[in-house]
């Protein structure tokens, strides 16, 4: 009799969809089944994706879900997506139910940024140490991974959030989410970059799948698309500046606009002024080496949560059964530490349409 394959089980949350990918433990970056639903309710999508993880026997399970979320395992609300701009989802509870599923597994829970930005520290040279990954989608979210190891502090700081300085001349006013966000988003990285400030700013609906059919007709010499590569160097210059990382991942369906890469890569360089003499941000190669794509594409989110899964399973066989906030019972290694720096509600599902080739 043929045993049945060993599993581990993921779920990505995202603001625009919740994704729950299988794959054999000794392949973490192949899914072999997906199962996909749209972000509805809480209730009625978390109904769903416990469905899906029911399907399959796992033997381990990681969780990576948009935010803001409670990372403390300390706190009675481990686990809740807390105060966002998503609507019904505040204040919910999205480990509970799903480690009940099978609740023998061991799990690790964390941001939708910080499971790939773990994954891709993992593809990193040595003695290279740090990594940023940024997903630009409906909004912007930012995991940094320095030593392996993932810091959550206070709660986990939104890199998307941060303070940009416009072009000259753009008298944008914001985005319609910034009443519940800091800044009230005028002038912020997610609100210029991400895919609700882009549309507004052309006077459209993000809400509207019309209006946001019409991103693929636009001319890579549209203006807005400087507004968004400065932006987003902007926040490479901040990533650059405080954490001194190494590498620069940007993922999600905005960057599927080509055009993006060169504006970003140069305008960085612009920003900096020659003040970092480092050639990852002097020259045209370094730069090429220092703001890349994602190995694993926009599929970085699935397999960045099966990473967390994996790393569960290897704690689990160790004896210690990984447990969420901490990224497990036996952490994440001596001395290490990872710093999220924002998290976007959603990972660019739908975004796609704008990238649009020459």
């Amino acid at each position: 009799m043929t045993s049945s394959p060993e599993l581990l089980a993921a779920v990505e949350g995202g603001g625009t969809s919740f994704v729950v990918v299988f794959s054999l433990i000794s392949s973490p970056s192949v899914c072999i089944h997906k199962y996909e639903c749209p972000t509805t309710t809480p209730t009625e999508t978390l109904d769903k994706v416990k469905q899906f993880l029911s399907l399959h026997p796992y033997k381990a399970l990681g969780v990576a879900t948009f935010g803001p979320v409670d990372l403390n395992p300390a706190s009675p609300t481990y686990g809740y997506i807390q105060q966002t701009p998503k609507a019904n989802w505040s204040n919910t509870d999205v480990l509970t139910p799903l480690i009940q599923v099978n609740p023998s597994a061991p799990y690790k829970f964390d941001t939708d940024v910080n499971a790939p930005a773990l994954l891709e520290y993992t593809t990193l040279p040595p003695p290279a140490s740090s990594v940023a990954y940024v997903t630009v989608g409906t909004g912007v979210g930012v995991g940094l991974c320095i030593n392996g190891s993932p810091v959550h502090g206070l709660m986990h700081p939104e890199g998307g959030h941060v303070p940009i300085v416009p072009l000259p001349g753009d008298d944008f006013p914001g985005y319609s989410w910034g009443g519940r966000c800091p800044w009230k988003g005028v002038s912020t990285v997610e609100s210029f970059a991400g895919g609700v400030g882009i549309l507004e700013r052309l006077g459209k609906d993000a809400s509207n799948s019309e209006d946001r059919s019409i991103l693929r007709g636009l001319s890579d010499d549209d203006e807005v698309w400087d507004h968004v590569a400065n932006a987003l160097a902007c926040l490479c210059a901040t990533l650059t500046l405080t954490c001194s990382v190494e590498r620069i991942v940007l993922s999600g369906g905005v960057m599927l606009r080509e055009c993006l890469w060169g504006k970003v890569r140069v305008r960085l360089r612009e920003i900096l002024n020659g003040y970092v003499g480092r050639e990852e941000v002097t020259t045209e190669e370094g730069l090429e080496r220092f703001i890349v794509k994602s190995r694993w594409g926009n599929d970085a989110g699935k397999i960045g949560a099966l990473h967390l899964a994996k790393l569960a399973w290897e704690e689990g066989e160790g004896g210690g059964r990984g447990e969420g906030g901490e990224m497990g019972g036996g952490g994440w290694g001596k001395g290490m530490g990872c710093l999220t720096l924002g998290v976007g509600i959603g990972v660019g599902v739908g975004w796609g349409l704008w990238g649009r080739k020459k």
